[in-house]
């Protein structure tokens, strides 16, 4: 993995999705990098198979999404070839310091776009592709880590880099003007789930915890010889996807 995927994180209300979807406006099939839809394409149908060939065109002609979902044998054979890491993600799923006893609905729900991403990072994988490919919020960007205990984490996030195939590079975008991140948070007509019911103090905190949780992780993925690209999401967004092509060129 660690010569295929370059993966974009940041504390929620910083601006990732809106710079991955500004930057893959950009692509091009000439540059180094692709980003996952792309990628993971289904080979145009033959006009003989009408149906299918009139479903992609008609899609494409409308500007809808082409892309399949993709089939959860991949997160099978994700788990398959990393079952020491799946262990570690069982263990914090169970873990009642993360998820009480009576928030059994959170962990579903976290078990569940854990195994998304199992299988897009192993569709990922098994593409013949010499190109990085690009990926919002992956294995990096998982709120079940944010923990106030900084011992606990850095022990926690020490073992799990360890397990972790780790990506190419990290696109890492951050602001140190917390107040920036809570009026976007504040704004969103999407609450995200861990913000709901907070008050202001509340939400800050969070937002304090999710930064002490990244920095660690970037830190140690440097350590772990990571590349690591340092975004400004106060900044705008056309100049930071300027930023972000130019360094993606290098790599």
């Amino acid at each position: 993995m660690n010569q295929k995927i370059i993966e974009i994180i940041g504390p929620p209300g910083v601006g990732k999705s809106t710079v991955y979807k500004s930057l893959c406006k950009t692509w091009t099939p000439s540059a180094n990098w692709v980003y996952q839809d792309t990628l993971l394409l289904p080979e145009k149908p033959n006009i003989q198979d009408f149906r299918r060939w009139f479903e992609y065109y008609a899609k494409k002609l409308l500007g809808k999404k082409i892309t399949r979902s993709i089939k959860a044998e991949y997160g099978l054979r994700f788990v398959s070839n990393n079952p020491n890491l799946a262990h570690f993600y069982w263990d914090q799923l169970s873990d009642t310091r993360i998820f009480k006893d009576e928030e059994i609905n959170k962990r579903f729900r976290s078990a569940y776009f854990l195994f998304c991403d199992f299988c897009r990072y192993q569709a990922i994988l098994e593409k013949e592709s010499s190109k990085l490919c690009i990926v919002n919020e992956g294995l990096l960007q998982k709120s079940f880590f944010v923990h106030d205990n900084e011992e606990y984490l850095n022990v926690l996030l020490s073992t799990y880099l360890s397990l972790l195939p780790l990506p190419h590079a990290i696109i890492f975008i951050n602001t140190p003007n917390k107040k920036v991140i809570f009026e976007r948070l504040r704004g969103r007509k999407k609450i995200h789930a861990s913000h709901v019911g907070k008050e202001d103090a509340g939400l800050m905190e969070d937002i304090d915890r999710w930064q002490q949780t990244l920095n660690l992780i970037i830190e140690k993925a440097r350590e772990a010889n990571v590349k690591v690209l340092n975004v400004d999401g106060e900044k705008p967004i056309g100049d930071n996807v300027s930023y972000i092509n130019s360094m993606l060129a290098k790599l």
